[in-house]
């Protein structure tokens, strides 16, 4: 299944974490008129469903294997035309990436230029990086320009491979890299940041139930319409 999937641009909104996708992601799922906070549909080029959309690839193709094949069978009828990927895959901000990067338990690669043209340079660089064969699915990437702090975390101008926080507070940096550190020796310090990195496997409601403890909440930018997701708690969730 994941080597099928990688003919496809496989995208992964943040459900209720950005006001312009809501028609999209409502488009390809939503319960009785509301956005559910998960989604699952195959889309032609065109943006146009191929399939029905429900909460994940299970629903619709009842294992692993039904996914692939539907995989195969898909990307046969564009291979004509398919092109490589070549943009790096961003989550919007610092705060976001490290809430994602700690959700996934994935480490976060925070490409920080002194402005946009070298924030985009930097981020050419580590796409290379991400989209290598042994680069793909490893991390989450953040790109900022100029200042940028979150919880403690100040990254400097770079390449910074990030542990994030359970709770998306701040992060340990493991690998940096300057602005100047460009191909192989850019990805050896990517790749050395990625094996530092330690992911600890947590249990659910013992994550929730210390969040709630400490009183770790998470404000979303648009209101939780999920009744399972968002519980009693309005627009606030637990990391």
């Amino acid at each position: 299944m994941v080597e099928a999937s990688r003919d496809f641009v496989c995208v992964r909104p943040q459900t209720y974490e950005n006001a312009a996708e809501l028609k999209i992601l409502s488009y390809v799922f939503s319960n009785r008129g509301e956005l559910q906070n998960t989604s699952f549909a195959l889309l032609d080029p065109n943006g146009e469903k191929l399939t029905r959309g429900s909460r994940s690839p299970s629903m619709t193709y009842g294992s692993a294997d039904g996914l692939a094949k539907a995989l195969r069978e898909t990307y046969a009828r564009y291979a004509s035309t398919a092109k490589p990927i070549e943009a790096l895959p961003v989550v919007r901000d610092l705060r976001l990436g490290l809430n994602v990067a700690a959700a996934d338990m994935r480490p976060l690669v925070v490409v920080r230029g002194k402005d946009s043209a070298e924030a985009e340079r930097l981020a050419g660089e580590v796409a290379r990086v991400a989209w290598s064969a042994s680069g793909v699915g490893a991390c989450h990437y953040v790109v900022l320009d100029g200042a940028s702090t979150f919880e403690g975390l100040t990254p400097e101008l770079g390449v910074t491979v990030v542990q994030p926080d359970p709770y998306g507070h701040g992060g340990e940096v493991l690998a940096h890299a300057r602005s100047t550190t460009r191909g192989t020796q850019l990805a050896r310090s990517i790749t050395r940041g990625v094996k530092a990195f330690s992911a600890e496997a947590r249990e659910h409601d013992d994550h929730v139930r210390e969040a709630r403890r400490r009183g770790i909440t998470w404000e979303t930018e648009t209101p939780v319409t999920d009744t399972h997701a968002k519980g009693r708690r309005g627009r606030r969730r637990d990391r």
